[in-house]
């Protein structure tokens, strides 16, 4: 959820209808992934693959806009775990880590809300690599 939607939330209790078809389908990852976990099975026999971790390279309109408080809160929505940090140069790097539907999760409603949206500017991502899972991380935050 970004800036904006929470704000429209705190102050009119829903945001566009953009904002909710998103939540409900962060809520459903979240679900899946929390079930997993369990070892329960998967509705409609759905399969979740191992925990993996991705590093993102965003460049454009990253900076000041609330990208790393987006990205937060979009992580956390989710269960994944990770960090995201501003770049001396303008961008910004992200270690996402989760399922393959989780991290997913996370890119697409960046996409969605900074991309989606044309007075946000919008950003690419320059690269993403695969790196080694980090065991006993249990959250998502902005390093500084």
């Amino acid at each position: 959820m970004g800036l904006l939607s929470f704000l429209r939330e705190m102050i009119d209790g829903g945001g566009t209808d953009e904002d909710k078809r998103m939540h409900a389908e962060l809520d459903q990852v979240r679900a899946m992934a929390e079930a997993a976990e369990r070892g329960e099975a998967m509705p409609d026999g759905a399969t979740l693959g191992p925990k993996m971790r991705r590093r993102y390279h965003f460049v454009g309109m990253v900076q000041g806009v609330g990208f790393r408080f987006t990205a937060t809160n979009l992580a956390s929505s989710v269960g994944a775990t990770g960090w995201v940090s501003n770049e001396r140069d303008g961008s910004v790097i992200a270690e996402v880590q989760g399922i393959s539907e989780q991290i997913d999760a996370v890119i697409d409603g960046l996409d969605r809300y900074y991309n989606g949206r044309r007075f946000m500017g919008g950003f690419t991502i320059e690269s993403v690599s695969t790196v080694p899972v980090v065991e006993d991380e249990h959250d998502f935050h902005p390093k500084y």
